[in-house]
């Protein structure tokens, strides 16, 4: 029994098709306290993002911790609603959350959360932690969910005995091949991974990246790659869009943007990656920490820690524009040095 939705796509499909998902100006404020009676400070956690994914493809998000990842990860499945901005999927805004029309769309998109073992449910075996997504959408009869139950965990890499054991009894590599495995039950169009295997060992790692990556062409999903570890997005990702602050910083082929980052933020980060032959002493060190989120910067958000930012930085936040052939850059400086007063 085959249960995928594209079984026809693969990541060497071309793109030119209306993409399978869309976000336009997406933002989300959260409200905090300073101290324990004080008043409401709204936390602009994503601001006005926009992206697209194409069939087959897989977009990288990458950035610090705080930078709005997560949230934006959310928010693309509809688990977290957005002030402003609407998500496309399929040519479609999502229904709200928790509706009849979300819950049965949830079919066709997935998350793989980072911890395998918070994921899952330690009073349930591994069979009915997979299967239970055929159950909750009608899918198949029972003999239909119990082979497509051993279809999954064959193509995740799991044995047959292992179907009746429980979370605590496997590994952490093997509960995320469950939870990945769970989520391909219904056959989805698209994955979200939200830090897939920052929570696993070095070692299990890779094999992770590999599977998500053989499960990708061989059911021709498009997926959102979470992670701030830029060397697994250049080897797994087609384009990689860079967050600061709840913001798109730069965005682009993720070949072009490694070998030529444009935004100094993406520089500062492409410096820090090992490689090689790679002289320690030419890294971009920042300085400081990412300003607080409920009190932004004026102007670039980037530019209390850029080494380059001039007074257009300070007095005015750069729009997220064209920079060349399928990249985009919100910087004053990529294009336009000559223009800006120091």
């Amino acid at each position: 029994m085959t249960l995928d939705v594209m079984p026809d796509v693969t990541r060497d499909t071309p793109r030119k098709a209306a993409p399978l998902l869309e976000a336009d100006g997406l933002v989300r404020i959260y409200e905090t306290r300073k101290g324990l009676f004080g008043q409401p400070v709204p936390v602009r956690a994503v601001n006005g993002v926009s992206l697209k994914v194409a069939q087959g493809e897989t977009l990288g998000i990458v950035g610090e911790s705080g930078s709005g990842k997560s949230t934006l990860g959310r928010m693309l499945l509809g688990v977290d609603p957005s002030q402003e901005g609407v998500v496309r999927f399929a040519g479609a805004p999502l229904p709200a959350a928790g509706t009849p029309a979300w819950r049965a769309l949830r079919a066709h998109m997935q998350m793989v959360h980072q911890d395998p073992l918070a994921a899952l449910d330690k009073r349930l075996t591994i069979a009915d932690q997979i299967r239970e997504p055929l159950d909750i959408h009608a899918r198949g009869n029972r003999a239909e969910r119990r082979a497509r139950v051993a279809e999954l965990m064959q193509a995740v890499g799991l044995r047959p005995d292992q179907a009746g054991r429980y979370p605590h009894e496997l590994s952490g590599g093997q509960r995320q091949r469950v939870v990945i495995a769970r989520a391909l039950a219904c056959g989805p169009s698209l994955l979200v991974c939200d830090e897939p295997v920052s929570a696993l060992d070095v070692s299990i790692q890779a094999q992770v990246v590999n599977l998500l990556a053989d499960m990708q062409a061989a059911n021709g999903l498009a997926m959102v790659f979470i992670s701030h570890d830029l060397k697994v997005v250049r080897n797994l990702a087609d384009r990689v869009a860079v967050m600061y602050l709840g913001e798109i910083v730069e965005e682009g082929p993720v070949e072009a943007v490694f070998a030529a980052p444009q935004h100094p933020y993406t520089q500062a980060l492409v410096s820090s990656v090992p490689a090689p032959g790679k002289r320690l002493d030419g890294r971009m060190i920042l300085k400081g920490e990412p300003p607080n989120p409920a009190a932004r910067p004026a102007g670039c958000a980037f530019h209390p820690r850029c080494p380059h930012a001039v007074a257009s930085c300070r007095a005015e936040a750069p729009a997220l524009v064209p920079t060349a052939a399928g990249r985009r850059a919100a910087c004053h400086l990529v294009g336009g040095a000559d223009r800006l007063a120091a």
